[in-house]
């Protein structure tokens, strides 16, 4: 077996184990067991000098999704109690070229450039304050994420890997783990709020730029516009789907939402001029689920 798929099948183990699973398999004594139980079950953390953390962009957190470890960065601050975050993880070796690597007190860490989703003011202090990401680390985050710099230092990130690879297995499991934070309901977000980024991938990206001329294209219960003034494309959802519940699919991305909403923004790493609207169109599938 080969290295890489050994680390692979390692990740699916953390992620998919139960805690229950964990203490059957594991004979241990009483104690480590209560230690390890403890790290793979839900927990809220209630740390003094965590509560009077202040929020701040470049901070860095831990908290759980069921039992999965979840550390984030604080990326921007949407509002007074929102903020947009992006995924970090431990499993360097099952990075990309557009995963960034960073080092925090001497851990080993990348940053999820492309899996970025949003938590209030509340979930943040109930999260266990990590660190701090370095600023030159965050510059070149910004700047890539910005456009300003085509692609991540070599010696900054992961490996440059085809479709069918572990790293690309990997992204689809990263991101289905905070799939529910991507769009919060409507009613708890602003217009602003309510957007996708299109993640940055050179396959993907390679095969929309061609036609430039076109700014609107038609999908089965949809309408995709390119917002040029703000260089984002409007999602415009048929009436027939507005308030119900559905399944949106966006390069190969899923989002479940209880409430469809009228109007969802799609925001692209680089100029929305060099989309090919119409392929763009045939990527996306919206459906209602009951």
């Amino acid at each position: 077996m080969r290295e890489l798929e050994r680390i692979y099948l390692a990740y699916l183990d953390e992620i998919e184990k139960s805690s229950e699973d964990i203490e059957m398999t594991y004979k241990i004594d009483q104690s480590l067991k209560e230690e390890l139980k403890k790290m793979f079950t839900p927990v809220k953390v209630n740390f003094e000098k965590q509560q009077h953390k202040k929020i701040e962009i470049g901070n860095i957190y831990l908290t759980f999704e069921e039992h999965i470890p979840i550390y984030y960065l604080i990326y921007d601050q949407i509002d007074e109690d929102l903020y947009e975050v992006l995924k970090m993880s431990q499993w360097v070796e099952l990075g990309n070229e557009n995963d960034l690597l960073t080092k925090i007190d001497d851990e080993w860490f990348i940053v999820e450039t492309w899996n970025n989703f949003y938590l209030t003011a509340d979930q943040v202090k109930s999260s266990i304050f990590y660190g701090k990401i370095l600023s030159e680390d965050f510059e070149l985050i910004k700047k890539f994420l910005n456009g300003e710099i085509k692609e991540l230092p070599r010696e900054k990130r992961g490996l440059t890997v085809g479709e069918g690879s572990y790293q690309i297995k990997f992204h689809k499991k990263e991101s289905e783990i905070v799939r529910k934070y991507k769009l919060l309901p409507l009613e708890e977000l602003g217009e602003l709020e309510n957007t996708i980024e299109l993640p940055p991938e050179k396959e993907i990206l390679l095969e929309l730029v061609a036609g430039k001329e076109k700014t609107t294209a038609f999908g089965e219960n949809f309408v995709l516009h390119k917002d040029l003034e703000n260089n984002r494309i409007e999602l415009i959802l048929s009436e027939e789907l507005q308030g119900k519940k559905g399944v949106i699919t966006i390069l190969d991305q899923t989002y479940q939402l209880d409430k469809l909403p009228e109007k969802i923004y799609l925001k692209p790493v680089g100029d929305i001029k060099e989309i090919d609207i119409e392929k763009l169109a045939k990527k996306i599938t919206i459906e209602e689920t009951k």
